[in-house]
């Protein structure tokens, strides 16, 4: 094109949209435009007709002759001489094809050489050959080395030397056609190169705000960055993210009056280096940094010493971990420090003899490939990234299995290791040829694909594609698929290969076990596996699942944990989604398992006895009782262990030497007392959940270790006493003998039936009056009154005192054997004369259910003589026992009609039809004063005093309500005996108790407490006839 024609073009817009849309342009309005804006700018028409001379014969060539023709014109306009660089374009016939190959395939390189024309002269210098790391790294340190202090300069710098850096990079490999391992390697020694910058600029930021670093001299040299994945490997792409991790080492404080310790001061140079690489700048987008390679993953500390370091490793390190330091290598900072961690670690990467949870974890590794291997694709970039990931993850994969055996396959980068494998026999000649073409073909295309359309987005158009085809020489860009297409499937059919020689056919393995082993699902995988368990909120479920999976115990092996979770983890979630709340139920686990310890015995255990893993559930997702028993004191897994395997309630006996065993030569008693009945409770309420034991052996098991725990405090209390005031005694001169203190319990401890929150009634009684009998080192002697007085008030202190763990026991202070305002202990003189002359109607009833539970045989009998003759003299009368009833009735008055003790035909209608019989009978036959109920129903129905019908059915009854009240404890709800008015508590408590629903729960109780009112008010009735 001659000058003339030139002028012509510009003047008459008909005739440049002719030319331009004969040259391939379609947006020919602003190629016009562009024309215009140079002939403004004072190009001569000789030269503007050697530039588009130039730009007709080499837009042919081109990937995009619209975005290559109006690039270069941006670029002329923009150079600091337009007519200079026409004339070095007449010059050099080279020099317009260069710039167009480099505008035309690269918006983001265009761009960037418009905004720097310069950098187009070192381009064109450097021929994009591959530099030096350590070059690259000098050079950019020389230049931050001055304006250091000024962090903001500092950032500019850096920027724009990885930007001059790329557009040399991109020239390499775009108009070069470097082999793409080479870009790869220049893109990550440029990330070292940049990461080794912001850390000499953040460490300056925090020496002048901390002062200078731990111990004098360290410097840098005490600190390393560590690079993983494909930074680690030397296999960045354009658009890849910088893995790092922080390692400090050394002790100390620093210097400065800031000062700070060592690890919240290399966690501040942490801060600061991400801060300097990830913000936001004018010279270019900030790099992406991702720092959840560290020790413990996104949970671990921002950085770590290397001590700490390796003991993570070797207690807690998982397979995705050892995969990850495969790749791991020194990007900044102390080299010698990273090294000797690195070679520290590799003991712990290539293992000669591994665990069963570490070959569970490879297994699972293993089908995770296999599954990638299995999966079908959408697009054809997605199957480019699969074909990369595949071979990096088999790549891995057979150095973990090989590596201790062959340590010259340890190496980070894939294409070295692939070489490797197959010099040492773990790859056939043809396997390494697969990997190494397809491997580098795909990767050729993804960094075109970030390149070329400076994007990694997988929805690509149809242009697109067909210009990256063109990089390739492909006509369309279905080819290019279908080569992509065809050397995945071969990637495929090698790891399928491998995958079959290395583990042969493994039997089904339940998704949710590799959901355990899987150290990073993805969204759907957690949705695709999760998805048959009906839980609202997934993703907290799963992190309920996973905390499951982590020991808190730092000794403790979190391996052998997560690989016995593995092993249940479908008959967990299983037994979890029966409960009635799921959500709540993984929530409550977690939280209890986190405070027993030793969840890897549990989960063992589970994996062998199946009934124990869904009582366990049962427990945590119904039980805050027990929940919280063992959540309040940390440790109890010996408890709940031996609570899940003894096959019986312990005995009395047992109990009684158990707690001797433990608070032998102990000073402070209180706390072993209170573990030995919150151990016990937890025993019972196992075994009541499993439904192993009659609710009769439950409430004897519960009454044993009340009367245990009452009788070692009145011990400990006595013993204080006498060393105080001395023995008291009986009897005058050589005849005293030692005083006996009694202990009478009513009630529910009293009949052997207390629930698990049930108040103890006592009566403190002694045998008779006299003083005590000092002794050397004792205090001044007292009356026996005061001195069992006093007991009763320390026992009662210490019962009921609200300490760190809570209440030992709840006890009545009102109750007294001489009426509720009388001393609180008396003798059994003065108890047997209240009874007879001043006792009410009450008073009298409540010793059907009297029984001695502290002191000697002898002091025992006269006791039971004692009541038994209050109990039965006088006769009890016609009107007292309309009075009885009449009671009865009152006490339901105040109850809501859910309360099962106290409701129309409640557990209170048993008891009384059981205490009138007792009263009215046991006179003439003693047998039936028996203080449990369903003994005393036995006893009456021997005595012909019940039909076998009615003591059949109320026992039948009795035991239920008692079950479901127990239900209810275990429940811990705020109504202590009411069945739950809403739903939720109501499927809990109809869960807990075995049954099919809530409602089947109240149609049991509301069908036996009608019948129980109908016999109750017949048996009143007929008592009230025979008497």
């Amino acid at each position: 094109m001659d000058a003339s024609q030139a002028l012509r073009i510009l003047e008459h817009r008909d005739q440049a949209v002719a030319w331009l849309r004969q040259i391939g342009i379609d947006d020919c309005e602003t190629a016009w435009d562009l024309m215009n804006q140079i002939a403004v700018a004072g190009m001569p028409a000789d030269l503007m007709g050697v530039l588009y001379t130039h730009l007709q014969q080499a837009l042919p060539d081109t990937a995009s002759a619209d975005m290559g023709f109006c690039n270069v014109l941006r670029f002329v306009l923009g150079s600091r001489s337009p007519m200079g660089f026409a004339c070095l374009c007449e010059r050099d016939p080279d020099t317009l094809p260069t710039l167009l190959q480099i505008v035309s395939c690269s918006q983001q390189l265009a761009d960037d050489l418009i905004q720097d024309p310069e950098s187009f002269d070192l381009l064109r210098l450097t021929e994009g050959q591959p530099v030096a790391r350590e070059v690259l790294i000098k050079e950019l340190l020389t230049d931050i080395e001055p304006i250091v202090a000024n962090e903001r300069e500092a950032i500019r710098l850096m920027r724009q030397f990885r930007r001059r850096e790329m557009m040399r990079i991109a020239f390499g490999d775009l108009v070069r056609k470097l082999p793409v391992d080479t870009t790869a390697r220049q893109t990550s020694y440029l990330a070292d190169a940049v990461c080794q910058a912001a850390l000499h600029t953040a460490w300056a930021k925090v020496a002048t705000a901390r002062g200078p670093a731990p111990q004098e001299g360290a410097g840098i040299r005490r600190f390393v960055i560590l690079g993983f994945g494909r930074h680690g490997g030397m296999e960045m792409n354009y658009g890849g993210q910088l893995q790092i991790a922080g390692v400090y080492e050394g002790g100390g404080r620093s210097d400065g009056a800031r000062s700070a310790r060592h690890q919240e001061y290399y966690d501040r140079v942490m801060q600061e280096l991400i801060r300097v690489l990830t913000e936001d700048s004018t010279l270019g987008p900030p790099l992406a940094v991702d720092v959840s390679s560290r020790p413990g993953g996104s949970d671990g500390p921002l950085v770590i010493s290397a001590k700490d370091a390796v003991r993570y490793y070797d207690v807690s390190g998982r397979t995705w971990e050892r995969q990850g330091l495969v790749k791991a290598r020194v990007v900044a900072g102390d080299v010698e420090l990273g090294e000797t961690l690195l070679g520290q670690l590799q003991h712990w990467v290539y293992r000669r003899y591994l665990s069963a949870a570490e070959i569970a974890e490879i297994r699972s590794l293993k089908r995770r490939i296999e599954e990638r291997h299995d999966c079908a694709t959408a697009t054809a970039m997605q199957t480019v990234d699969k074909g990369i990931d595949d071979v990096e993850f088999i790549v891995q994969f057979l150095q973990l299995l090989n590596g201790a055996e062959l340590p010259r396959v340890r190496t980070t980068n894939t294409l070295e290791a692939v070489a490797a494998l197959e010099q040492s026999g773990c790859l056939t000649m043809q396997e390494r040829s697969i990997f190494e073409q397809n491997y580098d073909f795909l990767r050729s295309v993804k960094h075109r694909a970030q390149s070329v359309l400076s994007s990694g987005d997988e929805q690509l158009s149809s242009q697109d594609w067909l210009r990256l085809a063109m990089h390739w020489n492909f006509t369309s860009a279905e080819q290019l698929t279908a080569d992509i297409n065809t050397q995945a499937a071969e990637i495929d059919k090698v790891i399928g290969h491998l995958l079959h020689d290395t583990f042969g056919d493994e039997a089904t393995v339940d998704p949710e076990t590799d959901l355990v082993l899987d150290p990073k699902p993805s969204p759907e995988r957690l949705q695709q596996v999760l998805a048959p368990y009906p839980f609202r909120d997934v993703s907290g479920a799963y992190r309920d699942l996973m905390a499951l999976a982590t020991e808190q115990i730092p000794f403790l092996s979190p391996r052998r944990c997560r690989y016995f979770l593995a092993s249940i983890a479908r008959p967990l979630l299983e037994a979890i989604v029966k409960a009635p709340d799921p959500d709540a139920t993984i929530a409550s686990l977690a939280r209890v398992s986190d405070s027993i310890g030793g969840k890897a015995v549990l989960w063992e255990l589970f994996s062998v006895n199946p009934p124990t893993l869904e009582m366990y559930v049962r427990l945590c997702a119904t039980s805050p009782y027990l929940s919280d028993i063992l959540t309040s004191h940390p440790g109890m897994i010996d408890e709940l262990m031996d609570s899940l395997i003894l096959e019986k309630l312990p005995s009395r006996e047992s109990l009684q030497q158990t707690l001797e065993d433990l608070c032998q030569g102990a000073e402070d008693q209180s706390l072993i007392i209170h573990s030995f009945k919150n151990a016990n409770h937890l025993r019972v309420g196992v075994r009541d959940i499993l439904q192993k034991d009659d609710v009769k052996e439950s409430h004897r098991a519960l009454s044993d270790i009340a009367e245990v725990c009452l009788r070692k405090v009145t011990d400990g209390e006595f013993e204080q006493l006498v060393t105080k005031h001395g023995r008291p005694m009986q009897g005058e001169g050589q005849a005293r003998k030692p005083c006996e203190f009694i202990i009478v319990a009513l009630g529910k401890l009293g009949g052997r039936e207390p629930n698990y929150h049930s108040d103890l009634d006592v009566l403190f009684l002694y045998e008779s009056d006299g003083k005590t009998q000092a002794t050397a080192g004792s205090g001044t002697a007292t009356s026996n009154q005061y001195f069992f007085c006093e007991l009763g008030k320390r026992i009662l202190k210490a019962m009921n005192h609200l300490g760190p763990t809570g209440k030992l026991f709840d006890m009545d202070r009102q109750v007294r054997p001489s009426g509720e305002h009388g001393p609180l202990a008396v003798s059994l003189d003065q108890f047997a004369r209240y009874m007879k002359e001043s006792a009410d109607l009450s008073e009298r009833q409540a010793l059907c259910k009297a029984r001695v539970v502290y002191g000697s045989e002898s002091a025992r009998a006269t006791t039971d003589r004692i009541m038994f003759t209050a109990l039965t003299q006088p006769p009890v009368a016609k009107d007292e026992l309309a009075e009885i009833r009449r009671r009865r009735l009152q006490l339901e008055e105040t109850a809501s009609e859910r309360n099962l003790k106290r409701m129309p035909g409640g557990t209170m209608d048993i008891e009384f039809i059981v205490q009138m019989r007792q009263m009215q009978t046991a006179q003439t036959d003693p047998d039936v004063w028996q203080t449990g109920t369903l003994d005393a129903l036995d006893a009456l129905a021997k005595a012909n005093q019940l039909s076998d019908d009615d003591q059949t059915y109320l026992a039948e009854s009795y035991r239920f309500l008692r079950r479901v009240e127990a239900g209810l404890r275990l429940m811990n709800t705020s109504a202590r005996h009411d069945l739950p008015g809403d739903a939720p508590d109501a499927d809990k408590l109809a869960y807990l108790l075995h049954c099919s629903s809530a409602a089947h729960v109240t149609e049991e109780v509301q069908k036996f407490t009608r019948e129980n009112r109908v016999r109750f008010e017949r048996l009143c009735n007929a008592s009230s006839v025979s008497v």
